[in-house]
């Protein structure tokens, strides 16, 4: 794994020597972790339990295509929180659910997005808006449960993926200085769960969600 970071580190140093308008740079992003449940299952029932605060970092490589249309990737550190709560299902409408089951479990990933930056032109001086779209694939790196006794997913998929969608402000406080922030939204497109003991009647899947809030300069 460190040959594999080594390596992206210096094709993203080679790429940002390649181009003078292209920048490389920090990315500091607080962000708002959970994840969407789908299942048809006529005896339980698994609702999203809980969201949880989160703080990735990482590096960041504009490459300018044009004036106002940039290329944009780097490798992010995503840490992400996976909650839900199994409970059975009513089989008469006076019937009380039984005790929930809930389970919590941390996850870690790092993420290599791909993205077209689309910049407006300077609503005051130094200052522009811009707008991104684009895909993020995922290497989980670690995972575990928050409770010892949590077992019902023995183990969860290495590879994920996300779309994303954002916006924010760039501003320009010196030749080779760029101080940026925005928001970023990503929704998850695959099944995070590989393999899991309960013996639902179909397969349970769960997606994950990510808010953030993302602050960073570039170089």
């Amino acid at each position: 794994m460190r040959k594999i970071l080594v390596l992206l580190v210096m094709i993203v140093l080679s790429f940002q020597y390649a181009s003078a308008q292209s920048k490389l740079g920090l990315k500091f992003s607080p962000a708002i972790s959970s994840n969407r449940v789908s299942l048809i299952d006529s005896l339980y029932d698994v609702e999203p339990y809980n969201n949880t605060f989160k703080f990735s970092i990482g590096l960041i490589y504009d490459h300018e295509l044009t004036e106002t249309y940039f290329l944009s990737t780097g490798l992010v550190f995503v840490p992400k929180y996976v909650g839900f709560q199994v409970s059975e299902e009513q089989d008469q409408p006076s019937a009380n659910y039984t005790k929930n089951n809930i389970e919590e479990y941390r996850l870690n990933y790092l993420q290599v997005p791909i993205s077209l930056k689309l910049f407006t032109n300077e609503i005051q001086p130094d200052t522009r808006i811009y707008f991104q779209v684009g895909m993020a694939p995922e290497i989980k790196v670690f995972s575990e449960p928050l409770e010892e006794d949590y077992d019902l997913i023995e183990e969860f998929r290495t590879i994920d993926a996300t779309i994303l969608f954002g916006g924010g402000a760039e501003y320009r406080a010196g030749i080779n200085t760029t101080l940026f922030a925005g928001f970023t939204y990503q929704r998850g497109l695959a099944n995070v769960i590989k393999t899991e003991t309960f013996g639902f009647q179909e397969e349970l899947f769960l997606r994950s969600t990510l808010v953030s809030l993302d602050i960073g300069i570039k170089f």
